[in-house]
């Protein structure tokens, strides 16, 4: 999952025990979610009640903090790269953050960091209002001094999760150990350590949010051209902007340096194999992770949710032709279908997700295919395709018409070849436009989503065909 493009949220739930002095207190929690929707949250404990809630937008970052010493008095130091010596003198913000950091000293007016030399600003302190961290602040009145341990809870955007199926095809070719993982993805700047986590399956409803982009803060605005490419310039420029918004001024460290573009790399907690525990929830179906999980901030992380072994299957070949066209040999799709029953082993609602299988080829593990599954109750019929098939093929080939009827029907001829070592069970959708009508097949039809279906066995190395006849409707 893109760490940037999380559509899913998470409901948070925490509780602080505080220490609150009689009168009008300002309560506030720091180290919230950034992706925090203030609206939604519900604070309960407090013996007095809440008189208002803030989401603070004022978050600690180098633009927020340049911003709020506008037409103040900072402290510029400048190193030369060739002698390493340090100069640093005072100087004034002239602009914000958008403006191309111009400062006024006692040598005129300069944009900073357009010298070529190592630049930064040393502020003084940090002003009244800024956090280090995404912060709720709320107002209450508290008639007498006392101890009370407060609940909070509240939507936030920027998190996700998705199943992923792992399934081991057996040497019959009619069972598979079914695996799935859980993989959560939080794209918040927030670490959650130790966190008990459930997760919802289905689509409940819920409006749109309107969040304030500016609360991130914003990276710095640099306006100069040194010697080099502007191209290069640029790209130097954004690099940089972005690096010092991240880690607010301070040099990064080597090691997180190499992992900056690496932010999403994948945790997995598979050792224990702690499975994730079914409820339902409503019309929703809820799984709890049975120990607590460190969420850390902009990662993912996998748990294992189910082990199944000897899921029954079928394998089936499957593909789509348009009635009246000749096709070429084409390979047809290969399709792993089972029903969701206790019977086959399962019994239990599975979440929307991809599926990856393989299967033991003497005594090496190998990829067969990649497919996904939508959301299936228990049931429910479950198929994904996991591949083309090479050696299992069909054809079409017009045979002419038939003259001897007024409206002269188009005759066809499906084949379908087998080339592996064994059987094929196979289906093939023949779609037929509001015009046209189908007549005169060699083999009987069935019908699945509104197309006519031929279904057949084909033996290892050997051959089926199909002939029908096309004419178009006197409708």
């Amino acid at each position: 999952m893109n760490l940037n493009y999380l559509g899913g949220y998470a409901l948070i739930t925490e509780e602080r025990t505080v220490a609150l002095p009689a009168g009008e207190v300002d309560l506030r929690f720091e180290g919230v979610a950034g992706g925090i929707i203030p609206q939604s949250a519900i604070v309960t404990g407090l013996p007095d009640g809440v008189i208002e809630k803030n989401r603070d937008a004022a978050l600690l970052s180098p633009s927020a903090l340049l911003n709020a010493y506008l037409g103040r008095w900072v402290t510029i130091r400048r190193t030369s790269v060739a002698t390493g010596k340090t100069r640093e003198y005072e100087a004034q913000v002239r602009t914000d953050a958008s403006g191309g950091m111009v400062v006024q000293a006692g040598e005129g007016f300069e944009a900073l960091q357009c010298t070529g030399l190592n630049e930064t600003i040393v502020y003084p302190s940090i002003p009244k209002g800024l956090s280090a961290k995404p912060t709720l602040s709320v107002k209450s009145r508290v008639e007498k001094a006392t101890s009370a341990t407060v609940t909070l809870s509240y939507l936030a955007s920027g998190f996700d999760w998705q199943a992923n199926y792992v399934a081991d095809i057996a040497d019959d070719g009619r069972t598979m150990n079914l695996f799935s993982w859980v993989t959560l993805a939080n794209g918040d700047e927030t670490s959650f350590v130790d966190a008990q986590t459930q997760t919802v399956a289905g689509r409940p409803n819920r409006e749109d949010d309107d969040i304030d982009d500016a609360i991130a803060g914003g990276a710095i605005s640099l306006r100069c051209w040194p010697q080099g490419t502007t191209s290069d310039v640029a790209l130097q420029l954004y690099e940089r902007a972005r690096i010092e918004d991240r880690y607010m001024g301070k040099a990064m460290p080597a090691p997180m340096m190499a992992m900056a573009e690496k932010s999403d790399e994948i945790v997995i907690d598979a050792g224990s194999m702690m499975t994730a525990v079914q409820e339902d929830l409503g019309d929703l179906k809820l799984y709890r992770i049975p120990a607590p999980v460190t969420f850390a901030s902009k990662s993912q992380k996998q748990v294992a949710m189910f082990v199944k072994e000897a899921v029954a299957f079928e394998q089936v070949y499957s593909g789509e032709i348009r009635a009246d066209r000749a096709a070429g040999s084409k390979s047809l799709e290969t399709v792993l279908r089972f029903i969701n029953e206790e019977r086959n082993q399962l019994g239990l609602p599975l979440p929307a997700g991809n599926l990856i299988a393989f299967k033991t080829v003497q005594g090496a593990r190998l990829l067969v295919g990649e497919g996904s599954i939508d959301d299936k109750a228990i049931g429910e019929e479950a198929e994904t395709i996991i591949s083309e098939s090479a050696l299992v093929r069909y054809e079409v080939e017009q045979l002419g018409t038939d003259d001897s009827k007024n409206r002269s029907p188009h005759r066809f001829r499906l084949k379908i070849t087998n080339a592996s070592d064994l059987s094929a069970a196979v289906e093939i959708s023949i779609d037929v436009d509001d015009y046209q009508k189908l007549s005169k097949a060699s083999s009987r039809l069935s019908r699945k989503n509104g197309m006519a279906l031929w279904r057949v066995t084909v033996t290892a190395g050997s051959e089926k065909t199909l002939t029908y006849a096309v004419q178009r409707s006197e409708n």
